[in-house]
């Protein structure tokens, strides 16, 4: 048997001990298991185990070397608590600075996280699809979001991929419905109301408070609706079978669901069925294949591939809708050029990715997404290189610090990790701040933007973790080059006060100041740009005069009335003029295709409205050739079309061409003559060209949905008071109003809103860059302080101080200035391609962005400069 001690138990005590400890355990060990060799082996042995058991005591153990890494993690941050406390100035920018870009990213982040998660909080989200048309016209196409009424049905039948297929509708023409509600006086106007076949909550499971989801849209007089419209109506969620009435037709409450999720591309108070709405009725019973009506859905089985489903459509059109397409298009119709190629979009795409004509409510962009979250991180680039720069600039007053730590035995890689916690300390107290300020901002940005962020989706685990993370992340990747670097730093050269900045460190932080700029005279250069679009918008000449027009909504509600009322306005003083039309511009206009008797003249696919006698003059359109609507004609079988319904003709003149459109059975509409060519006007937002238009013309008396009023604007409140009080003598409904400009501006809300949160980015953007600069400017002037007294005491002028020291920022700002133009002439060029009429990119745009920055910049370092320069030459020299 081995006279040495257990090796087994050696190599225990050298797994559990200390590197500090472990020889002298081993030796004492040794020593011991000797000594009682002289009584017996065995019993050595055994005292070895016990007494190698006995040394398990915590300072000895392993973790020591752990809770040393804490103790000094613990070192480091009370160091850098006493450094910030120190340097209160380079703390509070700091702090300051990194919160409000910590603040912008989260906020950002917030805003991208809420537009990409529509629709994603449906049970199955990834099996449910909307299909959408791809409409080829002879001599153009058109994308829209609806399709046939028969599709769905079509789709559930005969394809064994669809587990589901549901559709939905909503008014285009009338979509503020008066409710009345049995005991109150007082009718509520709903423009949130769709209607949807049985099966719409089997696509889309929304929780139901009260009612049956299987059952709730069986009757033609059943309607859904959700908790606020019942605590609206009734003051209780509790309203199922109650009774409502809609535009003068009863309807019975047959199911109560919660709110609708703002994160949802389909909102509603009120969801009635399809069901007994007469034209979509027709459409189904003469299977109308023709005309996109309704917005089908499908939800597939598990496993189902959508492309292979897809593949199939043209097939489906051609089998089921041939017959109906032939009757109203021809029977050669596919050799003509029409074609309806159906597409499958997955819904939760739809929001960002889908801009088609006849959306179910305006959708976000996927691009301002992107361009938002590339905004986030030049925002955080320039908080993290102010940072960086300052430390770089406070070298040299660390240095001696660094020299005595490192003379003292100080390691680097210890010096790295006090620099890297003091940066991660000061980003934890940032991101701290930056919570704060959010939770207090958020409600505002809401208000200001449209927004529908929520504080509470920050308290998550994941959000949490992610925040932490990034923490982190930020701190390492901010604070890594300046700890390297001073922590390069030798104790030989800083002790004897030789050191000065190097070479490197002053190249990478003017290409850091040129990197910061570069960002802020793009983004300045997007403001501007922004700025004048939404001017563009607001002023450009429509085609007609917008303002001071009164709309009367509603006025077929007046009913025998209705001439009455007119005739009536004229007579009240600060009425100007009066006219009448079923759709106004701004407002969602339905088409037909027109065919021109002369056979060699195309089909045209027009928007239509009607109006009355009166309504170009109340509008004030141009007349371009011909005349409009008079009284003194009949003109019941006349149009009115614009100039770019002569285009679409391949014409010059009207020449009294006559018209006629193709009835869903196959036969010929009356023939109208074209009397007159108006100068063509945007009846939709300056987002889409001015397309083909024909306004027919109504007979004396016929009810109107819109009764347009110009009024005089010196006396506008009392005008509407009086308006105001005839329609209340004459109809027992509420007086429905607006004004035109009004709501021809709600079409660019959603632009007003980019282009508010830009602007909000871009002054914080602005406003860090010129703090940082600020602060950098400070230490550079301590820096330099004695060159300026020399230059002093030999002469130079105040202009010229300030120009020296000046001029290396002027030429980064040049350099980025050179650098940001072509950058920021292509992202915004790609910007205003969404809209068909635009501003052009100018050069004026540019020479504000650079004469703005050079300016903040020259404001920023010339106060420094000014303070240097007027110091006494003898105090800044004296020591020399």
């Amino acid at each position: 048997m081995s006279r040495r001690p257990p090796k087994l138990a050696q190599y225990f005590v050298q797994w559990f001990c200390d590197d500090t400890w472990k020889d002298e355990v081993l030796g004492d060990l040794e020593e011991q298991f000797l000594d009682n060799m002289e009584k017996s082996l065995w019993l050595a042995r055994l005292i070895y185990w016990w007494e190698a058991f006995r040394f398990l005591r915590p300072h000895i153990l392993r973790k020591t070397q752990k809770l040393n890494h804490t103790m000094m993690t613990i070192n480091h941050i009370k160091i850098s608590y006493r450094n910030l406390a120190r340097n209160k100035v380079y703390a509070f920018i700091n702090i300051i600075g990194l919160s409000v870009g910590i603040a912008s990213m989260i906020l950002i982040g917030l805003y991208v996280h809420f537009e990409t998660s529509y629709d994603q909080f449906f049970s199955n989200s990834e099996r449910i699809y909307r299909v959408a048309l791809h409409r080829v016209y002879p001599t153009r196409t058109k994308d829209f979001g609806t399709s046939s009424i028969n599709l769905a049905p079509v789709l559930k039948r005969d394809y064994p991929q669809v587990e589901e297929a549901t559709r939905l509708h909503r008014l285009f023409f009338q979509n503020e419905i008066p409710v009345q509600i049995e005991g109150r006086d007082k009718a509520f106007i709903e423009k949130r109301f769709l209607f949807a076949d049985s099966l719409f909550f089997r696509v889309f499971e929304h929780p139901f408070i009260h009612g049956n989801p299987a059952t709730a849209l069986d009757g033609e007089s059943s309607v859904v609706i959700t908790r606020s419209t019942a605590l609206k109506y009734f003051g209780t969620d509790a309203a199922l079978n109650r009774t409502i009435n809609l535009s003068g037709q009863t309807a019975e409450i047959t199911g109560v669901i919660e709110d609708i999720p703002d994160n949802s591309h389909i909102h509603f108070d009120l969801l009635g069925t399809i069901t007994g709405l007469g034209f979509l009725d027709q459409a189904i019973a003469t299977n109308n294949w023709t005309n996109p009506w309704v917005y089908s859905y499908v939800k597939l089985h598990e496993g189902a591939d959508p492309d292979a489903l897809e593949a199939q459509f043209d097939d489906m059109v051609a089998k089921n809708g041939n017959a109906e397409l032939s009757s109203s298009l021809g029977a050669d119709w596919q050799e003509a050029g029409h074609a309806f190629e159906y597409y499958m979009q997955p819904v939760s795409s739809i929001h960002l990715e889908s801009q088609l004509d006849v959306e179910v409510e305006p959708n976000g962009s996927l691009a301002f997404v992107y361009v938002l979250t590339a905004i986030a991180f030049f925002i955080l680039i320039i908080s993290s290189i102010n940072f960086i720069n300052l430390s770089i600039a406070r070298s040299t007053e660390r240095a001696k610090e660094v020299g005595i730590r490192k003379v003292l035995g100080s390691f680097r890689s210890i010096l790295i990790g006090q620099f890297l916690t003091e940066s991660v300390f000061i980003c934890f107290l940032s991101s701290i701040l930056a919570l704060g300020v959010l939770y207090l901002f958020i409600p505002n940005f809401n208000q200001l933007v449209g927004t529908h962020l929520h504080y509470s989706t920050l308290i998550h685990p994941v959000a949490i973790g992610g925040i932490l993370a990034f923490i982190l992340l930020t701190g390492v990747l901010s604070g890594l080059y300046p700890a390297i670097s001073i922590s390069s730093l030798l104790p030989s050269r800083v002790l004897k006060g030789s050191f000065k900045s190097s070479s490197k460190g002053v190249w990478l932080r003017n290409a850091l100041i040129m990197v910061q700029f570069l960002i802020s005279i793009v983004m300045i250069s997007g403001s501007v740009v922004a700025f004048q679009q939404m001017d563009f918008l607001q002023n450009k000449n429509l085609g007609f005069d917008q303002d001071n027009v009164l709309v009367v909504k509603q006025a077929f509600n007046l009913a025998e009335n209705y001439q009455s009322f007119q005739n009536e306005l004229a007579s009240i003083p600060g009425v100007m003029e009066i006219g009448a039309a079923t759709l106004l511009p701004g407002s969602f206009h339905g088409s037909g295709v027109f065919k021109c008797t002369n056979p060699e003249i195309p089909d045209v696919r027009a928007n239509t409205c009607s109006a009355d006698d009166n309504y170009f003059n109340a509008m004030d359109f141009e007349l371009i050739e011909g005349r409009f609507f008079e009284e003194r004609f009949d003109d019941s079988l006349s149009v009115v079309v614009n100039e770019a319904f002569l285009i679409a003709m391949g014409i010059e003149e009207a020449n009294n061409h006559k018209l006629y459109s193709a009835t869903a059975d196959g036969s010929r509409g009356p023939e109208r003559t074209i009397i007159g060519v108006v100068k063509d006007y945007n009846f939709y937002s300056l987002h889409s060209e001015v397309g083909p238009m024909i306004v027919f013309n109504t007979s004396p008396g016929v009810s109107l949905s819109n009764v347009v009023v110009r009024v005089n604007s010196t006396n506008t409140t009392e005008v509407i008071r009086s308006i105001e009080r005839l329609w209340q003598e004459m109809s027992q409904e509420n007086f429905n109003y607006s004004f035109l400009d009004q709501d021809l501006q709600q079409q660019y809300e959603s632009d007003n809103n980019t282009a508010k949160m830009f602007n909000i980015f871009t002054y914080i953007a602005i406003i860090m860059s010129c703090t940082g600069l600020f602060a950098l400017a400070t230490y550079v002037v301590n820096q330099r302080s004695k060159e300026m007294g020399i230059r002093k005491v030999l002469g130079a002028s105040l202009p010229h101080i300030i120009a020296v020291f000046s001029k290396e920022f002027i030429i980064l700002i040049s350099v980025a200035f050179v650098i940001g133009i072509p950058i920021a002439f292509y992202a915004l060029n790609e910007w205003l391609s969404s809209f068909a009429y635009h501003v052009s990119v100018g050069v004026l745009s540019f020479a504000i962005a650079g004469v703005l920055t050079a300016m903040l910049v020259l404001i920023t370092v010339s106060y420094q400069a000014l303070k240097i320069a007027t110091i006494n030459p003898v105090k800044v020299l004296r020591s020399e």
